[in-house]
């Protein structure tokens, strides 16, 4: 039988060994792949002058529609054709909320399909509404409608307070035209009238305690209407009603 020789190594030792003495490799650390980022298209002359035209819509709410002492919500979305003056949607919301001289407690407002007069928004800086679908609620407190007579040209001077009782509205200041001048106090009734127009509807007036001839009446109701006009408000909204709750009208398109 035959022998291994006695320095012989058996195979299985030998790779055994080799096995444990070679040096292992290690993978290659994987290669770090930098992806730039893809540069976004330039923008069409024709969306530079959609954007050039929406930010003039937008700058000219902003001068129209404040919100003393709160925040307004304001969003514009231009249409394909904007620079012709075709808007999907606008949306404006404050409370309080002015509008000129008009100050309300809320103010909502929610135009769609609009479409306005781009040389009277460059050139005027008007907003002339030529088409829109547009609804809105307004709320105006008694301070709210106290203020606006305040700021009127011509019953500022009267110094006129305005009391909700119930759908009538009392009011009392002073009146001074001509021979005709003291403290007067008044009962009346807010309505919906000719061109989406809010008038106030003249039902007594006591000039130092006693009632006045209706034509007193009239000229006084001369010098406070329209109490809201319909021009001061954007997006021309169909007024549709006017209610009061408490001390609040609601006015809704």
């Amino acid at each position: 039988m035959y022998k291994h020789p006695a320095h012989a190594v058996p195979l299985f030792l030998a790779a055994t060994c080799l096995a444990t003495t070679a040096p292992r490799l290690r993978a290659a650390p994987p290669v770090a792949t930098v992806q730039r980022p893809k540069t976004a298209p330039a923008p069409t002359a024709q969306q530079k002058k959609n954007a050039a035209v929406t930010r003039a819509l937008v700058r000219l709410i902003r001068s129209k529609v404040s919100t003393p002492g709160g925040s307004m919500t304001l969003k514009v979305v231009p249409a394909p054709r904007a620079d012709k003056g075709y808007f999907s949607e606008i949306i404006a919301s404050g409370r309080p909320a002015q509008i000129k001289k008009l100050r309300m407690t809320e103010l909502s407002l929610h135009a769609r399909n609009v479409r306005i007069n781009v040389h009277d928004l460059y050139m005027n800086r008007q907003l002339h509404t030529i088409s829109s679908q547009t609804k809105m609620r307004a709320v105006i407190s008694e301070s709210d409608l106290t203020g606006l007579l305040a700021r009127g040209r011509t019953t500022g001077p009267m110094g006129l307070r305005v009391k909700f009782v119930g759908d009538r509205l009392h009011v009392t200041g002073n009146f001074s035209w001509g021979w005709f001048s003291g403290p007067v106090a008044g009962v009346g009734k807010m309505r919906l009238g000719a061109g989406h127009k809010v008038f106030l509807d003249i039902l007594s007036l006591k000039l130092n305690g006693s009632e006045v001839p209706a034509w007193l009446k009239t000229k006084f109701s001369d010098k406070i209407n329209p109490v809201i006009d319909y021009a001061d408000i954007p997006f021309k909204p169909a007024l549709k009603s006017l209610t009061f709750k408490g001390n609040l009208a609601i006015l809704t398109a």
